[in-house]
């Protein structure tokens, strides 16, 4: 049994300790000549493959490079690629100059890259040929001047518009100059999340932060042994495989087999043909590998281990996997505040139900407060569950806060180091959490968040809408995966459809943000203080028919 001590409930791992060093001088300081020969990273579509040797000279090159252009301490660095063998040095040089990386989703169109741009007041940004249209719209409405966008692949084009080639920039010599960096406040990455409520923001993650996070995941995942070989699908850009794909694989000496998107037979092929022992998903995929019937045509003998983050995992899918495959399937959860792992089931505890997200991983402890009362919920006795409250963590992958926002207003992050997940939970006697609803306004579509602020805010940008709210609604079969619909409140005499609102948002989002739909009301719902009550949206919906 492992009930809450007073500061609070911990997983049964012993706590281990977490190096003072940074993120680079982990996974590089200590490259022996036998490990520098070691494959880091393949590509299957390009054939492109770099040694673990490669990619610290890369990465060294590009640090070297950015020093002399005055970036260091205190800056930003945007990175709007898609996961191959360039991402893994441009991540790890923004980090090695003293930098941060701002990851940018790929499918973001250039206002929301400007934003991000301009958020984090990054004076570059390294993108690819097939993403340069809205990188170099983006760059532009931040400011940014033609040669400030840095671009990966044949160096000629680039060059002609004016950009700055990839291929120039790794010609400096890998010679980087010292860097004074205390791992527990430098920040290294700032990837933005949208709390528990409100506009996406900058997340202040510290090189201890990202160095904790993976050691702490490690130390679930050794009963593995050597092999954590995988295939990178999942986007760079989000936390989840930025720690358990891009940095974890670097760390453990292993290969990852990069895709610039999911392709199911691709997958499948990559699979075959290299043999990975590790898969990190999301849901819908966990489903297809659960029930497509190509999956039963394909060599995935190899594969020791299937990860599923970033949304609720249903307990029967993770069930009808892993008797499919033969493989053993777990469930973790995290948040982009917390670097992101806090919780997965053991490998070894095949008696915890795989419909939880398992007990806390070393050095993380959590509460389950009653969002009512702001007390700890009562521990319940052996055999039952607690009564559902809201998961506070707190450890060394915490984030230092939110660039730009005072400490005394955020609400995520309180005095005490505690995160307040906004995720309504309950907890077992032997410390084993089950995921229950969201308190919070953010809205989960395929693992992706969407902030209903922002939607909200663009929708008011049209000039026949006099107030909007957008709420998630559930797809049809899919726990934990949902579509953003509107509530639009029409100015006096003025007239819009539902059809062009929707391709307004559209027009302006990333795929992943887009209506599902959209439906008219008098009045959206507000407090005296402004606020959307956002309880009192789903009854405004239409009833399905």
């Amino acid at each position: 049994m492992t009930n809450p001590g007073p500061d609070g409930w911990h997983g049964p791992l012993p706590d281990i300790e977490i190096p003072d060093v940074s993120l680079y001088d982990l996974l590089f300081a200590g490259l022996t000549s036998a490990d520098a020969a070691k494959p880091a990273v393949v590509d299957h579509a390009s054939g492109v493959t770099l040694t673990l040797g490669e990619v610290k000279c890369q990465t060294d090159a590009f640090a070297a490079w950015l020093s002399a252009s005055g970036i260091g301490a205190g800056d930003a660095v945007g990175v709007l690629l898609p996961n191959g063998p360039d991402y893994l040095a441009a991540f790890h040089g923004i980090a090695r100059a003293g930098a941060a990386t701002s990851p940018v989703n790929a499918t973001y169109t250039a206002p929301e890259i400007a934003r991000q741009l301009t958020a984090t007041k990054a004076p570059k940004i390294v993108t690819h040929p097939a993403l340069l249209a809205q990188a170099v719209a983006g760059a532009i409405q931040a400011g940014l001047a033609a040669s400030d966008v840095i671009v990966v692949g044949d160096p000629d084009a680039p060059r002609a518009a004016g950009h700055t080639a990839w291929s120039d920039v790794l010609a400096t010599e890998p010679n980087p100059p010292t860097v004074d960096i205390d791992p527990a406040t430098h920040i290294a990455c700032l990837p933005f999340s949208s709390g528990t409520s409100g506009m996406p923001k900058p997340v202040m993650l510290s090189h201890r932060n990202l160095v904790a996070n993976m050691l702490q995941f490690n130390e679930v995942l050794r009963p593995l042994g050597d092999d954590v070989s995988l295939v990178a699908f999942l986007p760079y850009s989000h936390i989840y495989a930025m720690t358990t794909n891009l940095n974890y694989a670097l760390y453990r000496r292993c290969p990852q087999y990069t895709m610039a998107g999911f392709d199911p037979m691709a997958f499948l092929t990559i699979i075959a043909t290299y043999r990975p022992a590790v898969l990190f998903v999301v849901p819908p995929v966990a489903a297809f590998l659960a029930k497509h019937p190509a999956v039963g045509q394909a060599d995935l003998s190899s594969l020791k281990l299937i990860v599923c983050g970033a949304a609720p995992l249903d307990g029967p899918v993770g069930e009808a996997l892993q008797e499919r495959l033969g493989v053993r399937v777990v469930q973790g959860y995290g948040m982009t505040e917390l670097s992101p792992v806090t919780h997965v089931i053991p490998l070894d505890r095949r008696d915890i139900d795989l419909g939880t997200i398992g007990p806390a991983v070393p050095n993380v402890r959590f509460r389950v407060v009653d969002p009512e009362t702001g007390t700890d919920v009562a521990v319940p006795a052996s055999g039952e569950v607690s009564q559902p409250g809201e998961l506070w963590c707190a450890g060394p992958n915490a984030m230092l806060g939110y660039l730009g926002i005072p400490k005394d207003a955020d609400a995520v992050l309180d005095a005490d180091g505690w995160v307040h997940t906004g995720d309504l939970v309950t907890v077992d006697a032997d410390g084993v959490v089950r995921m229950v609803d969201r308190i919070k306004e953010l809205i989960k579509r395929r693992g992706m968040q969407i902030a209903p602020a922002e939607l909200e805010a663009l929708l008011c940008l049209h000039p026949a809408v006099a107030d909007a709210a957008v709420l998630g609604v559930d797809l049809k079969g899919t726990a934990g995966d949902q579509v953003p619909h509107a509530l639009v409140q029409l100015r006096p005499g003025a007239e819009a459809s539902a059809s062009e609102l929707t391709a307004w948002v559209a027009d302006r989002v990333a795929p992943h943000k887009r209506l599902g739909g959209v439906h008219f009301v008098e009045k959206v719902p507000r407090s005296a203080a402004g606020k959307i009550l956002r309880r009192q949206l789903p009854v405004l919906l239409p009833a399905k028919g």
